[in-house]
């Protein structure tokens, strides 16, 4: 029972380092509503089809929505060359771990296990982001039909 007790108390102490600094996301937020909140459409059309090579529609789409699932910011107004840590302050506007949960987000979406490799700290922006996704999944062999 003492144990127990003594394990809650432990959790609560250490629960505001593993949660999302939430002033420092709405500071975030503040930076990023100087720009335009684009669609879906506009958001791949403009950042994401024009580049070289282009990063492909289901990727991007996947991104626009978990970008802000695992941040609380605004996908529409995230850029590219935003750098992960500097601007977007991913490691404390996230939960702790974000990494893992995209991993699992994009398993259940593309079938494809990355936890092994992926490493955020090799990503500096949203692009490296982007292109390690995308060059993770391109590498992966079609599922056979049955």
């Amino acid at each position: 029972m003492w144990q127990t007790l003594q394990n809650f108390f432990s959790t609560l102490r250490a629960y505001p380092d593993l949660s999302p600094d939430v002033g420092l996301r709405n500071q975030v937020q503040r930076w990023l509503r100087s720009r335009p909140n684009l669609s879906l459409d506009q958001w791949y059309q403009q950042c994401w089809q024009s580049r070289v090579p282009p990063i492909s529609k289901p990727l991007a789409q996947f991104l626009y929505i978990h970008l802000e699932k695992h941040t609380g910011l605004t996908p529409g107004q995230i850029r590219p060359s935003d750098r992960l840590i500097e601007d977007l302050k991913f490691p404390l506007i996230c939960w702790f771990d974000w990494p893992i949960a995209l991993c699992d987000d994009i398993y259940q979406r593309f079938e494809v296990d990355l936890l092994e490799r992926f490493d955020e700290s090799q990503l500096a922006t949203v692009e490296d982001l982007a292109r390690f996704l995308d060059y993770e999944l391109a590498e992966v062999d079609p599922i056979p039909s049955q």
